[in-house]
């Protein structure tokens, strides 16, 4: 199923970028890769509702979501009765606040003309310490370097971008996200079956396991955080210790106030 927005500009991309990871072999080898990293990191993941948007890379989530209900951004609603649509932009998700487990971002920075309002309505569905997964481009990646060679030489803008990896970091942190080490997938176009293509594909899974900067594409998984102050303990007060001090017994005593009363009468009555 094609997953999209009713964003005319959205709807555009999302259908390219589907054709492209069923069409291209690069695009196959990601979703691979991309379904291998979904099937560990969304064993950690529960609750009652996730939202998958952007493009279809070719991977069912129903078979591997542990939530109780999964939806997909679509200008349509699904055949399918496992899955539900949801029909909206990304940037305006018709969602309450603090109403989805998890949410994955299909290329959804890449294609949107707004990225920076698609993170802030992440940041109002998702519940507290939600997940977010976010799959991008990179800018130095294979992907990347042929999209700028496309508008540089060929002027043959895209509307798809790369967003890196540290700018996207940056923009999670001033939303308040938590957020791991980018995963990086797929640097090397595959080349077939023969010896050259297996020694490529060898080279690449050694990339891959070594999360080398230079993938195609990449996976980032954050969190939502909740405030400040129930985060972090309360500091520790060092209070000084009272010292015990020994006091000598009087010899004569203290006069109370009644013995002062008392002895000024006496004086009184005494001649001068």
């Amino acid at each position: 199923m094609t997953v999209a927005s009713p964003h005319h500009e959205e709807s555009t991309n999302h259908a390219l970028l589907s054709r492209w990871y069923a069409e291209t072999a690069m695009g196959q080898r990601l979703a691979e890769q991309f379904g291998v990293s979904f099937s560990d990191l969304l064993e950690q993941v529960f609750g009652y509702q996730m939202l998958v948007t952007g493009a279809d890379i070719g991977l069912d989530f129903s078979q591997i979501v542990k939530t109780q209900r999964l939806f997909r951004l679509s200008s349509k609603a699904p055949q399918d009765e496992v899955l539900r649509g949801a029909i909206g932009r990304s940037s305006e998700l018709p969602f309450a606040s603090d109403s989805i487990d998890a949410l994955v971002l299909c290329h959804t920075l890449d294609t949107s003309p707004v990225p920076h309002s698609v993170l802030r309505e992440c940041q109002r569905v998702l519940m507290p310490n939600g997940h977010l997964f976010i799959i991008s481009f990179s800018p130095y990646g294979l992907w990347g370097l042929s999209n700028l060679a496309s508008n540089l030489f060929f002027r043959r803008r895209r509307r798809i971008r790369a967003v890196g990896s540290r700018q996207l970091r940056d923009w999670l942190s001033l939303l308040d996200f938590s957020f791991s080490e980018p995963v990086f997938m797929a640097t090397m176009t595959p080349l077939g079956s023969g010896h050259v293509g297996r020694i490529v594909e060898k080279i690449d899974g050694w990339l891959v396991r070594h999360n080398a900067p230079t993938g195609s594409a990449y996976l980032i998984h954050a969190r939502k955080r909740v405030a400040n102050y129930l985060d972090v303990p309360a500091p520790a007060i060092n209070r000084p210790r009272l010292i015990a001090m020994p006091l000598g017994k009087p010899s004569g005593g203290v006069p109370v106030p009644r013995q002062i009363r008392k002895m000024d009468s006496v004086l009184a009555r005494r001649p001068r």
